[in-house]
């Protein structure tokens, strides 16, 4: 078996750690942010990878996973480092990730790129001031409240354009301007009707 460089990263700061040589453990200052940096290396790291069944027993020597210890470690978390078996990784957006740490990137920290759904405001406000025209005296604040409330939220878990978000702040300005001119006008008259 050919060894390979391994490519760690700094704890601090998340910088690439080239490994070159096989040891056992890696005690050094990482370049990018001069953090000591002292980390367990195990053989198989340096090791290329060969085309062992997926779910494989754990022989002597080996890392275990940290959720079914009977197996080997074939991959690690790229969020918190655990060992995972093939069993117990989730592939999520090319990363590999142990289960705690999916549901804290979606559930807890809400990040983008693991959103399973999401709700677009924007679209929300837009349709207020479109499809509810009509009422738009009482839609046009409720969608103007629906875009600045949540304007800093993570839009979406896919690129989107933000012109549907001005497209509806026009739309709700424009609606209440109209309304408001409407409302000038006809008092103006019911003035002048009396007089």
């Amino acid at each position: 078996m050919e060894s390979h460089n391994a490519v760690l990263q700094c704890p601090s700061c998340r910088s690439p750690l080239r490994v070159e040589r096989p040891v056992e453990r890696l005690e050094e200052r990482c370049p990018v942010c001069r953090a000591e940096v002292a980390l367990a290396l195990f053989p198989r790291l340096h090791a290329a990878p060969d085309t062992a069944v997926e779910g494989s027993p754990a022989a002597e020597g080996e890392a275990a996973c940290s959720f079914f210890p009977d197996l080997r470690a074939e991959k690690v978390c790229d969020e918190c480092g655990c060992f995972l078996s093939g069993r117990a990784a989730v592939l999520w957006g090319g990363r590999d990730l142990c289960l705690p740490c999916l549901h804290r990137l979606r559930e807890v920290e809400k990040a983008t790129d693991f959103i399973g759904r999401t709700r677009l405001d924007d679209r929300r406000a837009l349709a207020l001031v479109t499809w509810l025209a009509p009422f738009s005296l009482f839609t046009a604040p409720l969608a103007l409240y629906l875009l600045f409330r949540h304007r800093g939220r993570p839009a979406s878990f896919a690129p989107r354009s933000r012109a549907v978000w001005w497209i509806a702040l026009a739309l709700s300005i424009g609606w209440l301007a109209a309304w408001l001119t409407l409302m000038v006008v006809w008092a103006s008259l019911v003035r002048d009707g009396f007089r």
